[in-house]
């Protein structure tokens, strides 16, 4: 590193060092003004104060707190201590005019020309500046310029010939002392650079060798990412297939569960309807149950009237036995009367009597015949009774028969809707196959696209080895070309 750049750090340094001390001389105007030596009313002191301590702090900010180095520090540190003079020139007006050397003695530490020239129309600027507002204001009241004109005539113009004549001599003293040092340093950076120029030329050949090993290792793992990466396409590709293959299959599945859900659909309609059939027959089962029991009632009551006729049928017979005997003894009452008759001739007696026996036997008959003519009428009501009662069981009878034939056709409906359901079962069990089927060839696609996503992990984690050694490799030669730019760098500042 150059003694010049060396300076230069070290000027940072002793900037921000005299900078601080200007703080504590400037609070030590504030205590003047307090006291009354300055006439500066104290809020515009106090403002003043504050901000010219800021601007006072900052080198000290760059430089030791942010260890800030670069080029652009010491045109910072210039342009605060220039702020802060223009700061002094509005609030003290003619109590600062020696403070106007201030930020060009700061630029002299560094020994450049540039940056004396630079500090120099600045701080004319700014000290100019601060003239006019001092002027305007008067926080301090000077009463040797009573118009602008005066203040830039014997105000500004005068100062600001004494400061280019103050800051030609700041400039010159610090291009004799740059030249000096230059001198000085001729010989020591001769061989510094002999020894740099050796070094570099090691690390350069040191630097090409790891850059010929670094270019072969990131062809070959190159080569390695075009080949896993040829792979990863061809198993991207496969799986493409078998991912479509595996949506036509999933396709198919979704058409069969909906048919399968219409055919389930279907058979709860049908076990609905068979529910309703069943429950018919269960009512028309209930009404021949009914009617095959009044059939019953019906046949008992015959029996019971057939019963009857049958005893009033026995005493028809005596009866009739009775009728029987009656006219065998009416005959022969007749047969005797007949002969008495013949016998007595005019003598009528025996006919009287066979005609008494007679006239009782005719009023037997005749009691007979009405208790026969009532059965008769009885068992004539009687048959009535049982007609009747047959045609109820004829009715009755048919409706069961009715019933019967109507259970018939609702078996034959319950036969025909259980042949629908057992044909929709079938089906099911068709539709339940494809899907088992589908099923199978995806869970075969699934497991196909599993090994190709293994693949392809094993060969991303190839791909990414690849990359790391890459990485590795750029970083190395990054960190080799920074080294070289530093070496660079170093050169050129020694042979400046």
């Amino acid at each position: 590193m150059g003694l010049l750049s060396e300076n230069e750090k070290s000027a940072n340094r002793a900037a921000a060092q005299v900078m601080r001390v200007t703080m504590l001389v400037f609070a030590a105007v504030l205590v003047l003004d307090i006291v009354g030596i300055f006439t500066v009313r104290l809020p515009v002191m106090i403002t003043a104060f504050i901000i010219g301590c800021v601007l006072l702090f900052i080198p000290t900010l760059l430089v030791n707190i942010f260890k800030a180095d670069g080029n652009w520090v010491k045109y910072a540190i210039v342009a605060a201590a220039v702020l802060f003079t223009a700061i002094l020139t509005v609030t003290l007006a003619y109590h600062a005019v020696i403070l106007y050397v201030y930020p060009i003695a700061i630029a002299s530490l560094y020994f450049l020309k540039r940056l004396n020239n630079f500090t120099v129309v600045l701080t004319l600027a700014a000290v100019s500046v601060g003239q006019l507002l001092a002027f305007k204001y008067q926080f301090v009241g000077d009463k040797n310029f009573d118009s602008v004109k005066t203040c830039v005539l014997y105000g500004i113009l005068p100062r600001a010939m004494v400061l280019i004549c103050v800051s030609a001599i700041f400039t010159m003293l610090s291009s004799r002392t740059a030249s000096m040092l230059g001198s000085l340093m001729g010989a020591e950076q001769q061989r510094i650079m002999r020894e740099k120029s050796l070094e570099v030329s090691e690390r350069l050949i040191q630097t090409v060798s790891e850059l010929d090993s670094i270019s072969a290792a990131a062809a070959e793992a190159n080569r390695s990412i075009a080949n896993e990466s040829e792979n990863v396409m061809k198993d991207s590709e496969a799986n493409l297939t078998h991912i479509k293959s595996v949506e036509e299959s999933m396709n198919l599945i979704s058409d069969n569960l909906r048919e399968l859900s219409e055919m389930s659909a279907r058979i709860a309609e049908l076990t609905k309807r068979a529910d309703e059939i069943t429950a018919d027959n269960d009512r028309k089962m209930s009404a021949a149950a009914a009617s095959m029991d009044e059939i019953c009632k019906g046949t008992d009551e015959s029996k019971k009237i057939i019963s009857k006729l049958s005893e009033q049928s026995k005493k028809i017979v005596e009866i009739a036995e009775v009728i029987s005997d009656i006219s065998m003894q009416t005959n022969i009452l007749a047969l005797n009367a007949s002969v008495e008759a013949a016998h007595a001739g005019e003598h009528g007696r025996g006919f009287a009597v066979v005609a008494g026996e007679i006239k009782k036997l005719s009023e037997q008959t005749k009691a007979a015949a009405s208790e026969i003519g009532d059965i008769i009428a009885d068992v004539t009501h009687n048959i009535s009774g049982t007609v009747e009662a047959m045609e109820n069981n004829a009715v009755l009878t048919r409706e069961g028969m009715n019933s019967m034939e109507e259970m018939k056709a609702s078996a034959e409906l319950l036969s025909h809707s259980n042949s629908e359901i057992s044909s929709n079962i079938a089906d099911m069990n068709s539709v339940i196959k494809n899907v088992a089927d589908s099923g199978q060839n995806v869970s075969g696609k699934l497991v196909s696209v599993s090994g190709n996503i293994a693949n392809n992990c094993g060969a991303v984690q190839h791909v990414a080895a690849a990359i790391q050694e890459n990485s590795a490799g750029t970083e190395n030669l990054g960190f080799m070309v920074k080294n070289i730019r530093q070496m660079a760098g170093e050169l050129e500042q020694l042979t400046k």
